[in-house]
Order: structure tokens, then sequence, then C-alpha cells
């Protein structure tokens, strides 16, 4: 959308290469998201998992894990993102035996 919206619109980015750009926008987006899940689950806080680049840094993971708290999530568990492409490809993660996955970035 950036570059392709209306002059009366502003389009942002929040998060940009995996890792936060705007904190208070993430926030406010992650609370949209978890309120969301919320009304349809009936549930109080929701345990959430973020996927992360396995280049972010201690800072930057730190900074996604308190926005996704301050957002409501009651715990917060980062995974590295090959890691959950293994485990949604059904890669045999918990086994000892090679396996390959190869993220060539992008989204």
């Amino acid at each position: 959308m950036l570059g392709r919206t209306p002059a009366n619109i502003t389009a942002i980015r929040p998060l940009k290469d995996g890792v936060i750009a705007d904190f208070e926008v993430t926030q406010k987006m992650l609370k949209h998201f978890i309120t969301k899940v919320k009304a349809k689950r009936f549930m109080a806080q929701p345990n959430v998992v973020v996927c992360v680049p396995c280049k972010s840094t201690l800072v930057e993971r730190k900074a996604i894990r308190e926005a996704v708290s301050s957002a409501g999530a009651s715990k917060v568990l980062l995974l590295e993102e090959p890691m959950a492409a293994a485990i949604g490809a059904g890669m045999p993660v918990h086994e000892a035996s090679g396996s390959m996955v190869v993220d060539i970035g992008g989204g």
C-alpha cells in the first residue's frame, strides 16, 4: 500500500524487516488483534507466539515481547522464523534427524 494510497490516507509500517519500527503503532495494532480474538473466543488474556527473524537482536526481541505483553497477552513466546516454518511444514523438529529449511526472506 505504500506509495499507492490516496492523498487523504497515510500508510504506515509499524514493523519493518521483522522488527518494530514504530512501538506505539505496533502496540495498538497488536491490541486490536488481541481484542478481536478475545471477543470471538471468550478468553481473558491469550498466549501469543511471535515469529522473529534469526538476526534480530536481544533488544529487538525485548521490544517485541514488551509490545505484545502490553497489548494484552498473558504469555509471549518468541519463535525463530525457520523453526516456525519447519514446524508448519511438519518436519520432525524433536527428532535427531537431518532436515533443511531455507529462508530466503521477503516476508
